[in-house]
């Protein structure tokens, strides 16, 4: 199957965090148009933080999209001021959680929903984290930190009170070992 071609692309809003993109494709295949509309926003991150005893830190947050306190893998937006990944990962983790690792590697990235987003997000495990009591959270942030043993984090996925679709890829792709 071939990509479809794209026939021109207009902004339709401008929200600053995010874009909105109309795009008329052209599926070749089938000679037909189709109007798509497309969320452009910068790339993320999401840490899975493992503490030196096996232990997992994670976040809980209230999400306006559901109305809900979420329990997450800390992350967040890469800045343009972030030179890569590695580097906002660090910085999400001590603002969100006080927390710094002895070591930070890269071990996945995904496409968050390429049926209408056009953005990347990186995993990120850090590992040896320790707490440093230096949070630097964003104005639109109330955040409590936790921590779960991989045990108490399969049940809480198993009842749903780990919902959060990324989340729950980073931490079972770091469980499963399927990023070595």
């Amino acid at each position: 199957m071939k990509k479809w071609k794209i026939i021109s692309q207009e902004t339709v809003c401008d929200f600053k965090l995010f874009k909105f993109y109309k795009r008329d494709l052209l599926n070749q295949r089938k000679n037909s148009h189709h109007h798509f509309y497309i969320m452009d926003t910068a790339d993320w991150v999401n840490i899975v933080p493992v503490t030196p005893e096996g232990n997992i830190i994670l976040v809980k947050q209230y999400r306006a999209g559901i109305d809900s306190v979420t329990i997450e893998t800390p992350g967040g937006v890469i800045d343009k001021k972030d030179p890569s990944p590695i580097e906002a990962a660090k910085r999400e983790l001590e603002e969100e959680t006080a927390y710094r690792a002895a070591k930070v590697t890269q071990f996945a990235t995904i496409d968050p929903n390429p049926s209408f987003m056009a953005n990347k997000c990186y995993f990120i495990l850090a590992e040896d984290v320790k707490h440093t009591g230096k949070v630097n959270f964003d104005p639109g942030e109330d955040i409590e930190t936790i921590e779960m043993s991989k045990e108490e984090i399969k049940k809480a996925i198993k009842k749903g009170d780990i919902s959060h679709a990324v989340t729950i890829a980073a931490l079972e792709m770091y469980f499963n070992n399927s990023y070595k």
